[in-house]
């Protein structure tokens, strides 16, 4: 089964200077370690909820042109918008896919991923992916998830979780009916809600994929003054229905809102 938005892939040129830039929003930042067999290494940025952001840099280029999450990884650095993706996180991908493929839409299994923490600890899963790469992947943990996504002790991420993602698509209505055979629920009014997280889909005239990734705070306010004395830039907006929503400026080429808890 589906639990909910397990993590949103950012592409990174720079991973020790992406580090920096989340370190200064306030977030608790870890190196995740590389992923050997792919030519790729990341850090996250863990959420109140067990969502997190994943910081992914290319270590490797000439291996990570092999594979299509590489190619991903490399599409997205060469575009002004590095929101790569995002993962759904399923409790049985061997369970889920044939249901998935029941509803109508492909999607295989790929042989077992991993990575080596800085700490020498190997962590483990496995994922399923659509045919459609501008689809969210599944993943489920072969290694406790505490090892794959530590939960923050101290940060903007203690008191912040996923809100929902903003997926764009030129054809709204394929769109739909994919989302729809792959989580197997309906939207309401284009939004997909989900036990962590919701996905929502819009007309899109500037490509397909992820456009802005929406995080719910406890204290909007008090976000920005602490972002005020410290420097740091953003936008302070007011948008109906979501009252005060902060808009920093600097996160390497991803769209991040930090909105109310509603």
């Amino acid at each position: 089964m589906i639990a909910g938005i397990d993590h949103i892939l950012i592409a990174v040129e720079d991973l020790a200077k992406a580090i920096e830039v989340y370190r200064r929003l306030g977030f608790q930042v870890l190196v995740g370690g590389e992923h050997p067999t792919v030519g790729t290494h990341n850090a996250l940025v863990s959420l109140s909820d067990g969502c997190y952001l994943e910081l992914i840099g290319v270590k490797k280029p000439e291996l990570a042109q092999q594979f299509p999450f590489g190619q991903q990884v490399l599409e997205a650095l060469a575009k002004p918008n590095r929101l790569v993706g995002f993962a759904l996180e399923s409790d049985d991908v061997n369970g889920d896919v044939p249901t998935i493929r029941d509803r109508g839409l492909e999607v295989a299994k790929a042989p077992p991923g991993g990575r080596v923490r800085p700490d020498g600890q190997q962590v483990s899963w496995r994922t399923a992916h659509p045919d459609d790469p501008r689809l969210p992947f599944l993943i489920q943990d072969l290694t406790p998830r505490q090892l794959r996504v530590p939960p923050p002790s101290e940060g903007l991420g203690g008191a912040t979780r996923v809100g929902w993602v903003e997926v764009g698509a030129s054809d709204v209505q394929p769109a739909i009916t994919a989302y729809t055979q792959l989580v197997g629920e309906r939207p309401a009014e284009g939004k997909f809600s989900l036990q962590r997280g919701a996905i929502h889909l819009s007309q899109s005239f500037s490509g397909d994929g992820v456009q802005m990734v929406a995080l719910l705070t406890q204290d909007v306010a008090g976000l920005a003054r602490d972002w005020e004395a410290r420097g740091v830039p953003f936008y302070d907006e007011g948008i109906r229905g979501l009252g005060r929503v902060l808009v920093p400026r600097d996160t390497g080429g991803a769209r991040i809102s930090f909105c109310p808890v509603r």
